[in-house]
């Protein structure tokens, strides 16, 4: 019986596409945001394995962006602590990405 992929997997398997829409350069914020929008239900379920957790959002974002990191051929950090509003409109700092 094959193994069910896990949620964090499938939501993974959008990035490729989720990166094509983002601008030239994005933060991760962005890439969050977008993500989310367009793939609710896989979000969502990544979101729901992070709840043992006690910031669940701030345990799946950093996920995502370890998986983002490997996307050399795609993408380039160009700049860590960027200034920028979280999901929830807070200040915060976060990735700029550059597309290659």
């Amino acid at each position: 019986m094959a193994k069910k992929a896990k949620a964090i997997d499938r939501l993974e398997s959008c990035f490729k596409e989720t990166i094509a829409k983002m601008d030239r350069q994005f933060t991760s914020h962005e890439f969050f945001l977008k993500l989310a929008h367009a793939h609710q239900k896989d979000y969502v379920a990544a979101l729901a394995d992070c709840t043992d957790k006690n910031r669940p959002f701030k345990e799946l974002h950093y996920k995502i962006v370890k998986r983002l990191r490997k996307m050399d051929k795609l993408l380039k950090v160009e700049k860590q602590d960027y200034p920028s509003q979280d999901i929830f409109g807070i200040s915060s700092t976060t990735t700029l990405w550059r597309k290659k």
